[in-house]
């Protein structure tokens, strides 16, 4: 099958998971649409601004904490652009996912002559970072929102499971899983014999540059300074999440506690479809019902803080795209 049929294919099934998701969270609160509207009308726009104003700060340090990375391999990419580059991989992510991450090395690639795989690595590292300060954060919300996770557990999990499956049912997904790994266990292996040897140098070389950031993360030069970055980062997007809820009645009162584990699995959510459409707004919505927050502002929440989110996003990373050739332009004839 061809790459780009492919990739759409993957695109329209995870829009359509999305948007099935977005169907399931409001038609489960049973809410008309006029309740929302008034949920939206009645959200404290003094607070909403101090969130964007903090998610802005968030895109900037990671911007900023780009360079710590790069300096291992004597690039740098200058501010202004490392800024573009991260608001228009943002952007490019609400089209097709992964596809930010490959906008970002193309703008360094092109403005700061840095090498596509060198930059790559670099943003691969940068996913593990923040992979491992997601478990932490998950190790949090543990310690002190314990009872809640087990309660969601039971809810979400345990008890469907229970419920629906039976001893036939088990035996049926284990053959399947079997089946599956066999058949893919024997595609790979069709697919490694069938790979031309001219190639293999290669390949060792993509790979080798790729992998570089990522087991030279402890040779950084600056590592007090990355890691404060680091950390500074996931401050700043659970910030925007917290002041958000203070704009509304219905959620003020969750408290920096419950907003974590709301953020925590949130982020799952956005992993899951392009920009976390549906499945972010689902897994939100149910959280706040958990919380017995009232239906509508359960709904209007996550649709709150994620078009303002979008909005933000899609001035920054429009303005990026236009002015980034501008401002190199000008450098070049200086």
């Amino acid at each position: 099958m061809n790459k780009k049929i492919k990739k759409i294919i993957q695109y329209v099934v995870l829009i359509g998971i999305g948007f099935l998701l977005v169907y399931l969270s409001i038609n489960k609160a049973n809410v008309s649409k006029e309740e929302v509207f008034i949920a939206f009308q009645n959200a404290n726009i003094f607070w909403i601004i101090v969130s964007l104003i903090i998610s802005f700060f968030s895109h900037f340090a990671r911007a900023y904490r780009w360079n710590y990375l790069l300096e291992n391999y004597q690039y740098k990419v200058d501010l202004f652009t490392s800024n573009a580059a991260v608001l228009i991989g943002y952007l490019a992510n609400y089209g097709l996912p992964r596809m930010g991450e490959v906008s970002r090395c193309a703008v360094a690639s092109q403005y700061n002559k840095i090498p596509f795989d060198i930059a790559l690595g670099t943003i691969i590292a940068e996913r593990v970072i923040d992979l491992f300060l997601t478990s932490v954060l998950f190790f949090l919300v543990i310690s002190f929102e314990y009872q809640d996770l087990q309660d969601l557990l039971n809810k979400y999990i345990l008890n469907p499971a229970f419920h629906y499956l039976s001893t036939q049912n088990v035996i049926i997904i284990f053959i399947t899983i079997i089946v599956v790994a066999i058949i893919v266990v024997l595609i790979k292996k069709r697919t490694k014999q069938q790979k031309e040897l001219s190639i293999i140098d290669k390949i060792y070389i993509t790979v080798k540059n790729l992998m570089q950031p990522l087991l030279s993360i402890h040779k950084i030069k600056r590592p007090y300074g990355f890691w404060l970055w680091s950390i500074g980062i996931w401050i700043l997007y659970f910030l925007s999440m917290y002041f958000c809820s203070l704009s509304m009645q219905d959620t003020m009162h969750l408290g920096p506690l419950k907003i974590m584990v709301i953020f925590l699995f949130g982020t799952f959510g956005i992993a899951l479809t392009p920009g976390g459409i549906g499945a972010y707004h689902f897994l939100v919505t149910e959280l706040l019902l958990f919380y017995g927050v009232k239906n509508s502002a359960a709904v209007a929440f996550p649709w709150l803080i994620w078009g303002t989110q979008f909005l933000l996003i899609l001035i920054l990373g429009g303005l990026s795209f236009i002015l980034l050739p501008i401002f190199h332009s000008k450098n070049n004839n200086q």
